[in-house]
């Protein structure tokens, strides 16, 4: 079965990645694997903190806003792509954000990486670097950029 790995983050364009994902695992028959980064520095993660759609959360509380937030996020994709039908798990994980993405894709053998883009300024892609760009130069499978996410 093909699997396809969907990159989010805690910004508004999440919920418009989510539903080409399900466009396209519709489409494709395809299992899907939602990915959230979070920053090393700011989570108390060893291990990736993994999950399925539906699954509720028995997990302490953690202390991390950061790491809170990646996981209600995970979990709210996971509820749109089990509405749909589409079978789905959840990852949180630490890590810098375009190699660990590109690192969990090859992990878990992903026929397509799905994500959104910002529209940065060429100052801020100067200062903070382009994820997407970074995840498309790297990338060993196809990388399908939602362009529609930043309007």
């Amino acid at each position: 079965m093909k699997i396809f790995l969907v990159a989010i983050d805690d910004s508004t364009i999440a919920r418009k990645v989510v539903s080409l994902a399900i466009e396209q695992a519709q489409a494709l028959s395809s299992q899907v694997m939602v990915l959230c980064c979070v920053d090393e520095k700011n989570c108390n993660l060893s291990a990736p903190l993994e999950f399925a759609a539906g699954e509720e959360n028995d997990d302490e509380i953690r202390s991390q806003d950061e790491q809170n937030s990646a996981e209600s996020v995970v979990r709210r994709a996971l509820l749109q792509l089990l509405h749909a039908g589409i079978k789905a798990r959840g990852r949180v994980i630490a890590g810098e954000t375009a190699e660990t993405i590109v690192g969990q894709a090859k992990a878990i053998n992903a026929q397509m990486i799905i994500m959104g883009r910002r529209h940065l300024t060429p100052f801020n892609r100067f200062l903070k670097g382009s994820v997407s760009t970074a995840v498309i130069e790297q990338a060993h499978c196809p990388v399908m950029i939602d362009v529609r996410c930043d309007r």
